[in-house]
């Protein structure tokens, strides 16, 4: 029985999936139209206006193709329904990215518990040391406290596929200035130890991963053809998962939407 629920669930998405895209197609189709007959009457203001709504139903329509290659499960992670505002991210007119941003959660991992700082015995304070004696404070420069660094939220993760240069060209300079000897070294930043980027493979794709231990929140890029997919977790004990979730997408398709 449960198991026909289930196919009954799939194929009422799909059929809505289908029913929304014809929909947006028709809804682009017909705003067109009008901006034709606008600009034949010289009306161009209402003709940009008819333009711009066009536009933002064909993103809804091209983020929906790009959305198809994001995976609905990995390990226990699942794809959490699409927000109804849209799969898209309508741009300002002139821009050429395009973007599709899905999230997922882990219905099996425990929320993060709030550790509790309510001291059980009220203790006297002690004296604060004058300035003569006061030893520096560890961690930063000019006596500041060090920050803890703490993880924050839900466990979670989100996958974006875009066109994005700038996230292309981060992942392609780190796997450049590798060097021929240890073609992918690990490296951080001066007063960021506990985050660590490594330029990787995910399949045959160029990646970049960061990974914050303190944090336990990182990231996985990937460049695939004219397409960039960014798999980011936040309060996770494991970045294996990042790396899996990015060999789950299908880049097959991303490649046949966005370009070689």
């Amino acid at each position: 029985m449960s198991k026909k629920i289930i196919l009954f669930a799939s194929m009422l998405f799909i059929y809505s999936a289908s029913f929304s895209q014809t929909s947006e197609s028709a809804e682009a189709e017909k705003n067109l139209s009008k901006a034709t007959e606008h600009l034949k009457a010289k009306k161009y203001q209402d003709a940009l206006v008819s333009i711009a709504k066009a536009k933002e139903e064909t993103v809804k329509l091209f983020s929906g193709q790009l959305a198809v290659a994001l995976p609905k499960t990995v390990e226990g992670w699942n794809q959490n329904p699409p927000s109804e505002k849209g799969t898209g991210m309508p741009l300002p007119m002139g821009q050429g990215e395009i973007s599709v941003t899905r999230s997922y959660s882990n219905p099996s991992l425990k929320k993060p518990e709030t550790p509790n700082t309510q001291p059980t015995e009220k203790a006297a304070a002690p004296a604060a040391p004058t300035s003569a004696t006061a030893p520096p404070t560890a961690g930063i420069p000019g006596g500041m406290p060090a920050a803890m660094p703490v993880a924050y939220g839900d466990p979670a993760i989100t996958v974006t596929i875009t066109n994005n240069t700038m996230w292309a060209n981060e992942v392609a300079t780190a796997h450049t200035n590798a060097t021929s000897e240890n073609p992918m070294p690990a490296y951080a930043m001066p007063g960021m130890e506990a985050q660590k980027t490594a330029p990787i493979k995910v399949g045959e794709y160029r990646a970049l991963e960061r990974f914050d231990t303190n944090r336990k929140s990182g990231s996985v890029t990937v460049i695939a053809g004219a397409g960039v997919i960014k798999v980011e977790g936040n309060n996770i004990e494991n970045k294996d998962i990042l790396a899996k979730v990015a060999n789950a997408v299908d880049y097959k398709v991303v490649k046949s939407v966005l370009g070689e």
